[in-house]
């Protein structure tokens, strides 16, 4: 229905969308993952966009409808057309952001692989539908499927089925050395995240030969299904030279976001050191990253302020990385792990009065020598001696 006629149609909250009560009210894009600011009013006639009123019985502000209706917040319907609007309340700080860990099985044996080596483990599917139902009731955004390779788990399939229409953004985690025309046809989630550690030589020196083919075919097969695409890179000894290859690829497919990071020493790559390079090598090519992020400081807080994790077996961590440091069982009550979550304040760390701790925020808790000390590597790109 063209957008100047919806005084006559029926509006309706677009299946795109979704209210969140946060530490503000906001009403979220899940396709673009973009969170609009609302204030009480807005919430109102949001809730009252059930399918059952014409737009003329429900505002006279045509320039905000119709701006909602431009951004796919809102759609109009020539007839009448019911469902159910309400609002997901979070807590303070918000959970935003939940790794899933689906299952410990990986295909592959990655020489950097913080988690070490692959297991057997696999969440149960009700748990794994039952979690992400309460992250998705909580107000959460991104939803992080993953693993291990979160496409050997046995029942993903029938995962990504029972969790359409949650609310939230479903973006999947995978080496994409697995993903074929069989399955790509119902891989349909919001978006998937490949990890493309450089060209042919640098990825193959972290993830084995052969692989770089599959991974390339992987995300041109998401493309291709019209998938959002992003890509997750480590920086090492053998990728130096390739980034500005893939640059250009990336760009090229048009992926929504490329995450790039600096190592840490943990699982299999303390047997591998020789692929870590210096943080004065490496941090120049942090500058390459672009798009969002999940994990970062905010509102005073260091790293994980929105973010948890849980393992294979529900229990929820800060993040992988503290999977030796268990909070509680997700299955018990996943806002009652939240709740015990400790953050720590910007005020606390030991580089309080540092001059770039408004941008660094701090850095990574986990790489830093101790939970309080400054992060090594962001010291380094920002200039600070130790």
């Amino acid at each position: 229905m063209n957008i100047r006629n919806w005084r006559r149609a029926y509006l309706r909250l677009h299946p795109k969308a979704a209210l969140k009560k946060l530490e503000q009210q906001f009403i979220y894009h899940i396709t673009n993952d973009e969170l609009y600011e609302i204030d009480e009013k807005a919430v109102g006639f949001f809730l009252r966009c059930d399918g059952t009123a014409r737009g003329e019985e429900l505002s006279s502000e045509s320039d905000f409808v119709e701006y909602c209706l431009e951004e796919e917040l809102l759609e109009a319907l020539p007839d009448p057309n019911h469902v159910d609007v309400s609002v997901n309340m979070n807590v303070a700080p918000s959970l935003r952001y939940l790794e899933l860990q689906l299952t410990n099985k990986c295909n592959l044996r990655c020489a950097h692989c913080y988690l070490g080596s692959p297991g057997s483990g696999e969440m149960i599917l009700s748990d794994a539908v039952n979690i992400t139902q309460a992250f998705a009731d909580m107000g959460g955004i991104r939803l992080l499927i993953s693993g291990g390779e979160p496409l050997l788990y046995k029942n993903l399939k029938e995962y990504i089925a029972r969790t359409q229409n949650t609310g939230v953004r479903r973006v999947l985690f995978s080496n994409g050395t697995l993903i074929d025309s069989g399955n790509i046809s119902w891989l349909n989630v919001d978006e998937i995240q490949f990890s493309l550690d450089g060209w042919r030589k640098g990825h193959e020196a972290l993830r084995g030969s052969g692989t770089f083919e599959k991974t390339i075919a992987g995300i041109r097969m998401a493309c291709q299904a019209g998938t959002a695409v992003s890509v997750s890179t480590m920086i090492h000894r053998e990728n130096l030279d390739e980034f500005e290859r893939m640059k250009d690829f990336i760009r090229d497919i048009g992926a929504v976001e490329w995450g790039v990071d600096v190592m840490s020493v943990s699982g299999a790559l303390e047997a591998h050191r020789e692929l870590v390079v210096s943080n004065k090598e490496a941090v120049p090519f942090l500058d390459y990253a672009f798009g969002g992020g999940y994990h970062g400081a905010s509102e005073g807080y260091a790293c994980g302020r929105h973010l948890m994790t849980i393992m294979p077996d529900c229990r929820a961590v800060k993040c992988g990385f503290y999977r030796d440091k268990p909070i509680g069982d997700a299955r018990i009550g996943l806002k009652e792990c939240w709740l015990k979550m400790e953050h720590i304040p910007l005020s606390r760390l030991e580089c309080s009065s540092c001059s770039a701790l408004d941008e660094c925020r701090g850095g990574c808790r986990f790489r830093a020598p101790d939970p309080l000390a400054p992060d090594p590597v962001m010291c380094c790109y920002y200039g600070i001696s130790g």
